[in-house]
């Protein structure tokens, strides 16, 4: 199970077959389905370097404890599956639980985490691209799955926390189904 720092969760699953909503634009349409991660052999790598980076920064003191924590936040979706229902957008990775966000959400408390923590969240959508923006009390990560292509897709995550002195940030490239 993927968390934001502290604990909210961000990747849950869909049924594996997902009507798109009359709500949602034909621009979009293309996210809709099943996404593939590509250079599966060197994601890790990635992820790790993107872990480290943010460690580097930190009191020596608070290095050894912080980087096991980082790495249990860039958990790597083999799949991702994407789409609408009736207002709202639906995201799930691998075969976690379902998750989903008003498409009306503005940064309105929408779900608690597993320990009662309240988290708001704002969904935006462009031409190529929708945007999750998920916030706590522990901090903010920002999820952008844009197209880049006709069936390729990029995966990016922005970690934001008082606690880190810079954002963790990674990006995976994904390939239709």
């Amino acid at each position: 199970m993927n968390k934001l720092i502290g604990g909210v969760r961000v990747c849950a699953g869909i049924v594996a077959v997902m009507a798109l909503s009359t709500g949602a634009q034909a621009s979009n349409d293309n996210l809709a389905g099943k996404w593939l991660l590509q250079d599966a052999g060197s994601t890790q790598d990635k992820l790790d370097e993107a872990v480290e980076n943010v460690a580097q920064e930190m009191n020596f003191f608070i290095r050894a404890l912080a980087r096991p924590v980082l790495k249990k936040q860039t958990q790597i979706c083999q799949q991702w599956t994407l789409g609408w229902q009736t207002e709202q957008f639906q995201w799930q990775c691998d075969s976690a639980e379902v998750d989903s966000m008003p498409l009306a959400a503005q940064g309105d408390v929408f779900k608690q985490d597993e320990e009662g923590i309240d988290i708001s969240g704002t969904y935006q959508r462009t031409t190529d691209a929708v945007v999750l923006v998920l916030e706590s009390e522990r901090g903010k990560r920002t999820n952008t799955w844009k197209q880049v292509g006709d069936n390729e897709l990029l995966f990016t995550v922005k970690l934001e926390s008082e606690k880190l002195p810079t954002p963790l940030t990674w990006s995976l490239s994904y390939k239709k189904e």
